[in-house]
């Protein structure tokens, strides 16, 4: 584990990634605008390939005391969206106005799946009220994941940089034996075999990306 840990962190490092990955901000300023007008498609991001559980957004509240990671100019934008829907002042948005706000900021909520467990998320009581606290601490909660998965699908794709589709692809003893000769790493073939062996949860024969994903974050590397 300690050589697969090293080769991936190294060609991590090295940012072996095809040309036109992203290595820009942290999160783009959101989209101006409230819940009616349309966000322009060059300041969208992408929808998540997969939203991953995490805890609920009241419980890190309570834990983390607030999320800090979002520009002021990112408070600002959720700030103006929550106050024009919350005209009266009340303090508190209905949880079935979550859709229209997810759309105003860019995300897909299409997935009626991925929808209900952003309610759960925002929402963990069941109480049909959205405060503006819990509304920032959940775009900033989505923000953190889908920045993650973007960095892991950058560094699946420093060992199948031809790869078409993330879906399809398997990093293969082949694919590990490139990348080690490129750092000028001397590893036998024994031991990038057993990289593969150990990474290779669903025995296909090579390191998909759920499995690379499961890799790098138990070694810690993300």
């Amino acid at each position: 584990m300690k050589k697969y840990t090293h080769i991936l962190g190294s060609a991590n490092h090295q940012r072996l990634a095809p040309a036109g990955a992203s290595s820009g901000a942290r999160h783009p300023p959101l989209p101006a605008g409230t819940t009616k007008r349309t966000t322009p498609q060059s300041a969208r991001r992408p929808p998540p390939m997969s939203t991953r559980k995490t805890p609920s957004t009241a419980a890190t509240l309570a834990s983390d005391g607030g999320i800090g990671n979002l520009t002021h100019e990112q408070r600002a934008e959720i700030r103006e969206i929550f106050d024009s829907i919350d005209v009266n002042g009340r303090g508190f948005i209905s949880v079935s106005q979550l859709p229209d706000i997810m759309r105003t900021l860019g995300h897909n909520v299409d997935n009626i799946d991925t929808m209900e467990e952003w309610r759960e998320q925002i929402d963990p009581n069941g109480t049909g009220k959205i405060t503006y606290d819990a509304l920032e601490n959940f775009v900033a909660l989505l923000f953190d994941n889908m920045e993650q998965q973007d960095q892991l699908m950058n560094a699946f794709r420093l060992f199948k940089p031809d790869a078409t589709s993330l879906e399809d692809a398997r990093i293969t003893l082949d694919d590990l034996q490139k990348v080690s000769v490129h750092l000028g790493e001397s590893i036998p073939v024994d031991e990038l075999r057993e990289m593969i062996n150990i990474a290779d949860v669903s025995g296909s024969g090579g390191v998909d990306f759920n499995d690379f994903m499961r890799v790098m974050r138990k070694t810690g590397l993300f």
